[in-house]
């Protein structure tokens, strides 16, 4: 069975054959990693790998991004096209799209006989804008593995939030505080939404958005955080400012609105938590129903369920097992 290729380890390196290790660092023969996106829980232990010259593997935005953020990376590195395919010893690797940040990849193995193993990583609106394709083993992170974890208005929250960005620019500034990744997300989602007002940046952010663009669509107007420019159009109340979550500010001076994206809210798209300033379900992750449809497209054999990557990671195996009659779920 083609699952015996396939270990996972604590901090949730997922290896594949002795060959390739996904999204951890262990010691595989052919000293090669993927990397499916720069989220800290997806980059463990990656500057190990990079200490220890691994090739690294993943797509353009994902590999340009790592030194922004720190990572020391040198030029052993693999800019992989989705849909193109790489040779590691007898297997075949391919990244295929998955909707989450900018440049995240599922992983699909094929091995020499044929068989198939896909790790998700992170992704939402399976078979609208991630790809589902066929595996005889799945490799899955189940971020929202509790059946109550739903959102009712998933298919319908971009537009919820365009339009309350919308109303809270009529009154003054906007901040809005997200994770890497999610916050240029959301860049691209207010510029199709019709939101032109010109966006406010730190550094990082700001440079990230700059490689970005060097790659795909532009963003169009925005500025460095800090500068005389940007001093002069905070002035002028009509500005989005986006910063890291960690970074959340409320009561905001000039009557400047603050919101914060996070999934984890199941009731209610927005939420108050105070004078101008809400809490907006604004997620990059499928909620459950996404989470067990996406596995029942893939149509695997087997199931690994990621525990360091998910919560309720019992509570989804059960559910596929019984429900979708996968009888060989295992969560590691």
């Amino acid at each position: 069975m083609v699952e015996h290729m396939v270990s996972i380890e604590k901090d949730g390196a997922i290896v594949i054959a002795n060959r390739v290790v996904i999204d951890g660092h262990s010691n595989v023969s052919d000293k090669v990693r993927v990397v499916t996106h720069i989220h800290s829980d997806h980059t463990v232990n990656l500057s190990m790998s990079i200490r220890n010259n691994y090739k690294l593997i993943g797509t353009q935005i994902t590999l340009n991004w790592l030194p922004i953020l720190g990572y020391p990376v040198n030029s052993n590195l693999l800019e992989l096209d989705y849909g193109s395919r790489v040779r590691i010893g007898d297997l075949s690797l391919e990244l295929v799209k998955s909707h989450h940040i900018p440049g995240t990849a599922q992983v699909l193995v094929e091995c020499s006989d044929g068989s198939r193993i896909l790790y998700s990583s992170d992704f939402k609106k399976p078979g609208v804008s991630t790809p589902l394709v066929n595996a005889d083993v799945l490799i899955v992170d189940a971020v929202y593995g509790r059946p109550h974890y739903v959102r009712d208005f998933d298919n319908i929250i971009e537009t919820i939030l365009i339009d309350f960005v919308k109303q809270l620019l009529s009154e003054g500034g906007v901040h809005i505080f997200g994770y890497y990744g999610k916050v240029n997300e959301v860049m691209n989602i207010l510029r199709e939404g019709g939101i032109d007002a010109p966006f406010i940046l730190p550094q990082k952010i700001y440079m990230m958005t700059r490689k970005a663009e060097s790659f795909g669509p532009k963003i169009g107007d925005y500025v460095l955080a800090g500068t005389r420019e940007a001093s002069e159009i905070i002035r002028s109340r009509w500005y989005v400012y986006l910063d890291h979550t960690t970074r959340a500010r409320f009561g905001l001076p000039n009557g400047a609105s603050s919101i914060v994206l996070s999934g984890w809210e199941f009731e209610k798209p927005i939420k108050k938590l105070g004078p101008r300033s809400w809490h907006v379900t604004f997620s990059d992750h499928a909620d459950f129903n996404g989470l067990a449809y996406y596995v029942s497209q893939v149509n695997p054999r087997a199931v690994y369920v990621v525990k360091a990557r998910s919560n309720g990671a019992e509570e989804f195996a059960s559910y596929i097992s019984e429900k979708l009659g996968i009888k060989r779920v295992f969560v590691v």
